[in-house]
């Protein structure tokens, strides 16, 4: 075991607790031992059941970490530790797909690819920009499905962005294209989602003048060898700052998009757009998620996940009293052709945290990162919520520090 051991704090509090149908169903907090001040763990989540990873960034020195999990059943336990080298940003985003994990480092311009064998993560390769472009940003977002990747470089020409597309060909990762945005987008790459041969990009900084940020999603189809696009998407109603396409995630034929920035029954209280393909390969507006509480800055749709008929949402600023930003994520179930909620899905987090900064679901398990979680104020160091829908008996239990923090539903 590394110096930088995991605890695992089973929120079990029976005495304290009943089953309740308004109380999330928190079933692990994972923090690193010693708090180590920085290491924003937490900053970006990844999850293929039963294999959970969360990055920390700020880690060993700067030189960031990966923890891998494996939660089997209700029992969560750290498997390996990844670190890397130099300041890089190592784990600033991460991608997870079947054998294969991508790790993005933006302020190097690389993505490091690696293989499991025998139930080990092992360095295979590392992909950067044929031609690097000084602060082009490659590796800010990153998708894999399979043996594809697509990496994100928002910062490239000069903030328009682009996006690479690379695939393993016998054993070796090659860049294939680079698909520069539509002269319409701005930060193209800051977010993506890759299912197959349909790459969803987000450019959440692209607007119609005068407007600014109201954020657009560029959708390509890989067909015959050739990308090209299939769909310009944007908000229903178009605003300024709203950052339609700052989150996203894909499957199939649906397609859930982020725009934090938006004010529905608050002033960026934020929404979820979930868009479906048709046969025809048209995207159409399928519905809009708000926030539970509709509290002004919360930011809802600062992260997704979609699995399914599932989707988690994170709101890093929610519940927060213009003071505590304790944050939160909900998960909404597709059902009788409506997506619904309940309190179930709504956890309580301890101020300052930013619990829903990052959400990874799968198979009726998500994880909620906080990477500026403290024990003490001020230091970053990071937690990790793990729920489980399945094996979770318990509501929260963690000994919440400000009564600020709690929904309404939960205070006792």
């Amino acid at each position: 075991m590394t110096t930088n051991l995991i605890r695992l704090t089973l929120t079990l509090g029976i005495a304290m607790l009943a089953q309740r149908s308004d109380a999330a169903i928190e079933t692990k907090r994972l923090q690193p031992v010693p708090l180590t001040p920085g290491s924003e763990f937490g900053y970006a989540v990844a999850g293929q059941h039963p294999v959970w990873l969360l990055s920390a960034p700020g880690a060993s020195g700067g030189q960031g970490q990966i923890h891998v999990f494996d939660c089997t059943d209700a029992v969560c336990q750290q498997s390996q530790t990844i670190t890397g080298s130099g300041s890089t940003g190592f784990g600033r985003a991460l991608a997870l797909s079947n054998e294969w994990l991508a790790v993005g480092q933006p302020e190097v311009q690389r993505v490091s690819l690696y293989q499991r064998l025998a139930g080990t993560w092992v360095l295979h390769s590392t992909v950067q920009p044929t031609i690097p472009i000084v602060n082009g940003k490659f590796g800010s977002a990153v998708a894999l499905d399979g043996t594809r990747l697509a990496v994100g470089a928002p910062g490239e020409g000069n903030g328009a962005g682009a996006v690479y597309i690379v695939d393993q060909i016998a054993d070796q990762w090659v860049q294939q294209v680079r698909l520069d945005a539509p002269t319409v987008l701005r930060r193209l790459g800051h977010a993506m989602a890759l299912d197959g041969d349909t790459l969803a990009v987000g450019a959440p900084y692209s607007a119609v003048p005068p407007g600014y940020a109201e954020g657009r999603v560029w959708v390509v189809r890989n067909v015959g060898g050739i990308w090209s696009e299939e769909a310009l998407l944007a908000s229903p109603v178009p605003a300024s700052a709203e950052l339609f396409g700052f989150a996203v995630d894909m499957q199939a034929d649906r397609l859930v998009i982020g725009r934090p920035g938006a004010s529905q029954s608050a002033v960026y209280d934020g929404a979820v757009d979930v868009f479906t393909r048709g046969n025809d390969s048209s995207w159409t507006l399928e519905t809009t998620l708000s926030a539970l509480s509709g509290s002004a800055n919360e930011r809802f749709g600062w992260s997704v996940g979609l699995d399914d008929e599932q989707i988690v949402v994170g709101s890093p600023f929610a519940l927060a009293n213009q003071t505590f930003l304790c944050g939160g994520s909900t998960l909404y179930v597709h059902a009788a052709g409506q997506w619904s909620t309940t309190a179930d899905a709504v956890h309580d987090r301890l101020p300052g945290g930013l619990a829903g900064f990052s959400v990874a679901l799968s198979s009726q398990r998500w994880m909620t990162g906080a990477p500026t979680f403290a024990e003490s104020a001020g230091t970053g160091s990071g937690v990790g919520y793990w729920f489980d829908r399945v094996n979770g008996l318990f509501g929260h239990g963690f000994g919440l520090a400000d009564i600020s923090c709690l929904p309404e539903a939960n205070r006792h």
